[in-house]
């Protein structure tokens, strides 16, 4: 690949996406060796301190330039809440279906920021989420579309994903500011990843052994699926409007799901495929037409 084709920013936000939609496969793999809230919180504190060391090797400021509580509040929302419920999915449900449910997050951005920031959205933005919210009401009924039934795990994994929503909308104000993004994330992540295992350990779920596999999988999850394609999401944030690099996330899903099923046996439903369809397809009307206050990781 060449160096021309790096700066490209469709495929720099290509690649970002590709990171978070394979990662769910390793996640998968992790719990197989940790308790999915330790194993979480490994993958962002990691990740987090990464992101902070790449700021400080590169002349980037490294403190946020954001008061403590929003870095506190975007650590809770979306690191602790957001990727606690997503690997409590993994765990619980499978892969393949927290890949198509946590990334549910940009749609109810959209609808929070219409209502509480007066954001207005397009025709084509309000189909989009109607669109998306029928496919994630799709891929949350196990059993078929009728009897529709209801699996409280991945409610759980949408209520991650509103959280992250909720995170995004309420801390606005003060990211849009003098922010440093890069920083932000770091410290959200380090954050977020040591309440995680907080979290955990007032469950009674401790880390496990720490073997070779583990940390290996640890590493790879920090540097591949957090870290990497963040730093390349924002990169190409410099380069293309917001709009047009976050119209790829509807990636994240597909490559989720489409690895879930040979990597992990988990043949999917007819309702998971037609949700992945429909949330893909919501995500793109909704993400190809707007500006986002903020990028999920």
């Amino acid at each position: 690949m060449s160096i021309a084709t790096l700066r490209d920013p469709h495929t720099l936000a290509i690649l970002a996406m590709l990171g978070w939609g394979v990662a769910y496969v390793p996640s998968a793999w992790l719990i197989d060796e940790w308790p999915p809230l330790p194993a979480a919180g490994a993958r962002l504190a990691l990740a987090g301190i990464l992101l902070l060391l790449l700021a400080a090797a590169t002349g980037r400021r490294v403190l946020p330039g954001v008061p403590f509580w929003t870095v506190l509040w975007l650590g809770l929302t979306q690191t602790t809440i957001f990727y606690g419920a997503t690997f409590l999915g993994i765990a619980n449900e499978s892969a393949g279906l927290a890949a198509v449910l946590s990334n549910t997050d940009p749609l109810f951005v959209a609808a929070l920021g219409a209502v509480f920031l007066a954001e207005h959205l397009s025709v084509r933005q309000w189909v989009g989420l109607l669109v998306g919210l029928v496919g994630a009401g799709l891929a949350i009924s196990p059993d078929g579309v009728w009897p529709f039934e209801i699996s409280l795990i991945a409610l759980f994994v949408i209520f991650g994903a509103l959280a992250w929503a909720v995170g995004t909308v309420v801390a606005t104000r003060s990211i849009r500011g003098d922010s440093s993004p890069l920083a932000l994330a770091g410290w959200q992540m380090a954050l977020g990843g040591g309440l995680l295992f907080l979290w955990g350990g007032l469950l009674g779920d401790g880390p496990g052994a720490v073997g070779a596999q583990t940390v290996t999988l640890v590493i790879v999850l920090a540097i591949f699926g957090s870290a990497l394609p963040l730093a390349l999401f924002y990169r190409a944030l410099l380069w293309a409007p917001a709009g047009e690099v976050s119209a790829w996330f509807f990636l994240v899903p597909v490559v989720g799901v489409s690895l879930s099923w040979p990597l992990l046996g988990e043949e999917p439903s007819f309702t998971l495929l037609a949700g992945v369809v429909a949330v893909s397809f919501g995500l793109w009307l909704v993400l190809g037409a707007r500006r986002p206050a903020q990028a999920a990781a």
